[in-house]
């Protein structure tokens, strides 16, 4: 179970809002009066408080490019004072949770230049396989002089961890949970407007492979275009991409003759599935942004051989969980010479998406239609 403690204790008058927090929570073991001081200063420092994340360990092994999706979480929240450590934290596998704070604290210290180090320090671990996804998100926060602030464990009994790992179960689905928590037992307020295009921001962007300003800049009369000859249209809808949990080859043909049927009902244009294959892979990637933009350059790779007697080719790629909650949709539309004109992601940390919280894939695809039109409109 996580440790979410009440606390009992004499505490700063500064942090009425964090204890009422703990409050509405499970009670565990009373937290001692010095760490309860150290979180009052975690409180009062703010989203401005330098964090340095260190390599979060998934699938058994260090992985900076998670820390990097954390720090592209907290960045969005609005906290910009963040670093992600050159060097993991060495922790053997067998290690038990209750031990790792200590021995984190301790080489924070070692770390450490002069023997104190700056800011706060977080170290966290994705427990899971890739058959069975996240079982466990847990993350520990010491300062700088390595004591301990908080610690923190989420397994799919705990609400947060179904609103975000269990929706998204994939490495940015997990640090969605650490940033969630975070700033709930900080008493943090969201500010997801303070920083804009930061480091996180531009360096996922560079890691996705996402065209030059100019390419994505001459999309905009491309889909003007479009709009104009929209009724007059012929679209090629390839098979969908969904989880193989959904569809075993992870390519659903039947999904594009659906999407083919409502584009035509919908938009009044004309529309047919792909004929003949027209599979695009996709890889995984915890960057969603990279994925997105895989799949646009698979769709215009397949222009050359799919786009006879059509104008457009779309294709959509649905992420759907358990109990057919969707986590993100995705979608391009390319000409029929492979030009990017609509390349879009919507995810459950967008507005839109949550609000009509599709729970199955013909959902998903309503929902895909009715963005489509709106783009469209």
């Amino acid at each position: 179970m996580p440790t979410r403690p009440v606390v009992r204790a004499r505490f700063p008058a500064c942090i009425p809002l964090l204890l009422t927090l703990m409050a509405c929570s499970v009670a565990q073991e009373p937290l001692p009066p010095e760490q309860a001081a150290r979180l009052g200063r975690m409180h009062d420092a703010g989203i401005a408080v330098p964090l340095t994340l260190y390599p979060l360990r998934v699938l058994g092994r260090p992985d900076t490019r998670s820390a990097q999706a954390l720090g592209l979480v907290l960045e969005h929240q609005g906290m910009s004072t963040l670093e992600v450590a050159a060097s993991a934290f060495p922790v053997d596998a067998d290690l038990p949770w209750a031990e790792v704070p200590a021995r984190f604290g301790a080489f924070v210290r070692q770390q450490a230049t002069g023997g104190v180090a700056s800011g706060l320090h977080l170290y966290g671990e994705f427990l899971g396989t890739p058959r069975e996804g996240p079982q466990e998100v847990r993350f520990v926060v010491v300062d700088g002089h390595g004591d301990l602030v908080v610690a923190d464990r989420q397994t799919p009994n705990d609400r947060a961890f179904r609103r975000t790992a269990g929706r998204d179960p994939d490495p940015m689905g997990c640090a969605t949970l650490v940033a969630d928590r975070l700033f709930t037992l900080a008493a943090w307020r969201r500010q997801p407007q303070a920083v804009r295009d930061g480091k996180f921001a531009r360096l996922w962007r560079e890691l996705s492979g996402a065209p030059d300003p100019g390419e994505v800049a001459a999309m905009a009369p491309r889909l003007a275009a479009l709009r104009e000859a929209t009724k007059t249209a012929r679209f090629v809808v390839l098979p969908t991409i969904v989880p193989t949990s959904v569809v075993p080859t992870g390519h659903d043909a039947a999904g594009a003759g659906r999407l083919a049927e409502a584009l035509s009902r919908r938009l009044g244009c004309r529309a047919r599935p792909a004929v003949g294959g027209g599979d695009i892979e996709v890889t995984p990637d915890s960057n969603e942004q990279k994925r997105l933009w895989d799949l646009a350059r698979g769709l215009r790779a397949a222009a050359a051989t799919q786009a006879a007697d059509a104008d457009y080719l779309l294709i959509a790629d649905l992420g759907i969980g358990g109990e057919g909650r969707v986590a993100y949709v995705h979608f391009v539309v390319c000409t029929a010479a492979g030009d990017y004109v609509i390349v879009d992601w919507q995810n459950d940390q967008n507005e839109l998406l949550r609000r009509a919280a599709p729970r199955s894939v013909e959902a998903a695809e309503r929902y895909l239609i009715d963005r489509l039109a709106r783009l469209l409109g």
